[in-house]
């Protein structure tokens, strides 16, 4: 990491489950759904099964959020509505909730009486609002992985450290050797590799074990 690189985060929230919530504005019906997704692909399928299942609906309109930081990725679409009145407000109440790696469908039934660019907005943006505040929302832990092996006699050494520094282990196998595999935040782990280096003398060697998401 270099000296202006931003430090990685430990965690990140997102939703536990898809959740659903409807209101009715002017005689408009609102159905709001929002999902987890992990990626465009989940996120599209989540709209497109929206749509069939509200297939008499008049707008079925969007927005998702994926990604963490500077390589994070938005998507809205108004479905017919005006310009900036559906999409945008549903993709606002997502970053409103500080969550990423969902959807939100909002589905409107046509009342009849016209609500304005404003009045859309607002109901939009408002039936985005309800379904992630009754969405349960899931905690996923950021870090670094390793194997680690060493004697016995290290063993609680190895195990205080990773206390110290918010570690855990992940997998334990125990033979001629103890050989753990360890996961650390990533604002710890470099901290947790510096202190085991130095408390050995550099006979541990931990060996980084690749993150399948990051090609």
């Amino acid at each position: 990491m270099t000296m202006d690189a931003k430090p990685q985060p430990d965690n990140y929230f997102t939703l536990g489950s898809t959740a659903m919530v409807e209101t009715k504005i002017q005689r408009s019906r609102f159905v709001a759904l929002a999902s987890p997704a992990e990626d465009e692909i989940s996120a599209r399928k989540f709209i497109t099964d929206t749509g069939k299942h509200y297939h008499d609906s008049r707008h079925v309109c969007h927005g998702w959020h994926l990604g963490l930081g500077p390589e994070a990725w938005e998507n809205r679409n108004d479905d017919g509505e005006p310009s900036g009145t559906a999409g945008e407000p549903i993709l606002a109440a997502i970053r409103r909730s500080g969550l990423t790696d969902l959807v939100v469908v909002v589905v409107r039934y046509f009342g009849g009486i016209k609500l304005g660019t404003g009045g859309l907005s607002r109901a939009y943006g408002g039936a985005a609002d309800k379904v992630l505040e009754v969405a349960p929302h899931r905690e996923v832990l950021l870090g670094r992985q390793f194997n680690l092996e060493f004697p016995y006699a290290r063993q609680k050494t190895v195990q205080h450290l990773l206390d110290l520094n918010r570690g855990r282990t992940v997998a334990e196998k125990y033979g001629a050797e103890v050989s753990w595999e360890i996961w650390l935040p990533h604002s710890t782990c470099e901290g947790f590799l510096a202190a085991l280096t130095e408390t050995t003398a550099g006979a541990l060697s931990p060996i980084p074990i690749p993150d399948p998401k990051q090609k």
